[in-house]
């Protein structure tokens, strides 16, 4: 049986361990003389006046229970507050400790900076000698100032484990404080003020314009052949039918002359077949000469059925003679591309003329994988061009892909764009923004008036005449001007929007211009 520990000795022990574990494991000049024996740790808090705490179902403070907050169990046992035996911490273990109550809320540290909730012996705020020598050992968040092993706003259930609340930013009263209204002109300071307007969660990706497959021909030779003549030209509009060029094929002359010679055939086993009818009617030849006469008309037909087959596979009409053939338009369209020049040989399947039907393109967009469930056939899109400035056109998604592209991470989805006077050109890049969600009313802010401090969002607000104040809020979906606010704002609110980045160097302490920042009321 392991030995009972009294939760009071228990909390002392683990600040006494924190306090040793912060001091000793940083680089020599990282301890501070520790405070008179009266200002160490948080005040005792009366009885009387006790915060109450909520418990969980495990009956343990909610917001420390290593069931529910499974990621706490490795800073608890970093404090050496693990009990083993019963697999929680050992300040939470009712049944080594079954006096319990949890009444109040855990005391931080002695080691503890109050301000920063971090412990004070790493506190790079109170003591930015230390940044040096975090950076050195690679213990260092740049984001937010503070060593990475204990930075309040990456690690917050560090700061809830040793009994504190992650610091809040922008601290309560803060405000931007300017000397007059003439020197926010002069700061180039504008506002703008929110307001409730109907909006629609949306989906931007990029992708490029392309022909309409279904429309598109490319015209070739089924074996190697010799083009005799061009008759059509890149940009033509040609009509279903038109000849487009002339070549001629020694495998296409084989088979014109495999058709001359079983339609020959066909004849004269007509004209045998006709005779012996003749003379079996006059009882002169038996039926059987009949029979062998009707015979070789049933194979020569089917040679020249053949003939002529291979000939059509080739696009070669049955009248052509000497290997000519020629290329015609299977449908109305545009030529393309060309690759075809007099006297030129070409191999069978090499592409001659492309034929495209411009009235239709395909807008091929990649959307991420990330956003892949979101897009559903029939939404709405709206179009950029990239080489067309103020150009945008209206659409609807018509197909999207079933699987994940291995190289791009992307699905593709399709839009087929009208394209009555063949403006838009096959290859342009888009930009598409799609519609993912019915339209409701959203608080809009403009992207300008958005700034990013200590890892949160934030925006100022105009609270008076060169008077400002930094609001936290919590962000919704967005398009490429406006995002949505979902908390910490209200309709009506006057926001920062050009020169809100000089207002939010002026709150964070070490920049130039803190001097105008003021805490507090007043």
């Amino acid at each position: 049986m392991r030995p009972r520990i009294g939760p009071r000795l228990v909390a002392l022990l683990l600040a006494l361990g924190a306090a040793a574990c912060s001091s000793g494991s940083k680089p020599a000049g990282a301890e501070k003389s520790s405070p008179p024996p009266a200002d160490a740790g948080s005040p005792s808090v009366p009885a009387a006046t006790a915060q109450e705490v909520k418990l969980c179902e495990h009956g343990v403070p909610a917001e420390l229970c290593t069931k529910c907050n499974p990621e706490f169990i490795d800073v608890f046992k970093a404090q050496g507050d693990w009990c083993e035996e019963h697999g929680l911490p050992e300040s939470h273990c009712k049944q080594c400790h079954p006096e319990l109550t949890f009444t109040s809320r855990p005391s931080t540290p002695r080691d503890w900076c109050e301000e920063h909730a971090v412990p004070e012996s790493q506190c790079t705020r109170c003591h930015p000698e230390l940044v040096a020598k975090f950076i050195e050992a690679g213990d260092y968040c740049r984001e937010h100032g503070y060593p990475e092993s204990v930075c309040p706003y990456c690690h917050p259930e560090k700061v809830k484990a040793a009994g504190a609340e992650p610091p809040v930013f922008p601290e309560p009263g803060t405000r931007v404080r300017l000397a007059s209204a003439e020197t926010a002109r002069e700061a180039g300071i504008r506002t703008e003020r929110v307001r409730r307007r109907p909006f629609a969660r949306t989906l931007e990706v990029l992708g490029q314009l392309d022909f309409n497959q279904n429309r598109l021909a490319r015209l070739s030779t089924r074996s190697d052949a010799l083009v005799m003549e061009v008759r059509v030209d890149v940009g033509d509009e040609v009509k279903a039918g038109q000849p487009l060029a002339v070549v001629t094929s020694a495998t296409v002359g084989e088979d014109q002359g495999r058709l001359s010679a079983a339609q020959a055939r066909v004849r004269a086993a007509l004209a045998a077949v006709s005779r012996e009818q003749t003379l079996v009617e006059r009882g002169i030849s038996p039926r059987q000469a009949l029979e062998e006469a009707q015979a070789e008309l049933a194979a020569a037909e089917g040679e020249r059925e053949a003939a002529r087959a291979a000939l059509g596979a080739a696009g070669v009409s049955t009248g052509s003679q000497q290997g000519l053939f020629t290329l015609k338009a299977p449908f109305a369209g545009t030529v393309v591309a060309r690759d075809a020049v007099p006297g030129r040989h070409v191999a069978g399947g090499q592409t001659l003329l492309q034929l495209a039907d411009l009235d239709t393109l395909w807008a091929q967009l990649e959307v991420p994988e990330t956003d892949a469930l979101a897009v559903r056939v029939g939404q709405p899109v709206t179009l950029s061009f990239e080489g067309v400035p103020g150009e945008t056109r209206e659409a609807f998604l018509t197909r999207v892909g079933a699987s994940v592209d291995p190289a791009t991470r992307t699905v593709r989805a399709r839009v087929e764009l009208p394209n009555p006077d063949h403006a838009l050109k096959a290859g342009l890049f888009v930009r598409a923004r799609i519609r993912v969600s019915s339209p409701h009313d959203a608080l809009l802010v403009p992207r300008d008036a958005l700034q990013h401090a200590e890892g949160r969002p934030l925006v100022f607000v105009k609270t008076g005449e060169g008077l400002y104040e930094p609001v936290a809020v919590e962000l919704g979906a967005g398009t490429r001007e406006h995002v949505e606010v979902v908390k910490g704002l209200e309709p009506g609110a006057e926001v920062v929007t050009t020169g809100a980045f000089l207002l939010k160097t002026e709150i964070l302490k070490g920049s130039i211009g803190a001097g105008c920042c003021e805490e507090g009321g007043g």
